[in-house]
């Protein structure tokens, strides 16, 4: 397996992973699963909504790689730069707790910058040719 195989393999899960997560926090906003809206800053609509909708968008990167689409990474990176910004706002802090769901969005947006950079290589190697 090459490495730019590996990383869209790691791209795939990592996405799904965040359609789960979201899914099942935003379902969990709405029911007030084990208190969960007490345990955020804003209002939890608000994040249900913008949970869905993160939801959504992280399904359409996952399918976006799954078929090597030139905007899938620039759309991956954009929606795990705001899932970062998205957990200080649900935190309500700017010294937040370092959960799973941050550490899975910074890997994102780092796999991002890998692919993008390795992309810029190539598309300027065939320039020079």
């Amino acid at each position: 397996m090459q490495k730019s195989d590996l990383i869209n393999f790691l791209l795939l899960i990592l996405s799904g992973e965040k359609v789960v997560q979201h899914v099942f926090v935003t379902l969990a906003l709405l029911s007030d699963f084990g208190g969960i809206r007490f345990a955020v800053a804003v209002d939890y609509r608000a994040l249900a909504i913008s949970g869905a909708i993160i939801a959504v968008l992280f399904a359409v990167s996952f399918w976006a790689v799954l078929l090597k689409k030139g905007w899938a990474l620039y759309l991956l990176a954009a929606i795990a730069a705001f899932d970062v910004i998205g957990e200080f706002v649900a935190q309500g802090n700017f010294t937040i707790a370092i959960n799973v769901s941050i550490l899975v969005a910074v890997i994102l947006l780092i796999l991002c910058f890998f692919q993008l950079r390795k992309l810029k290589k190539t598309e300027k190697q065939g320039m020079d040719n």
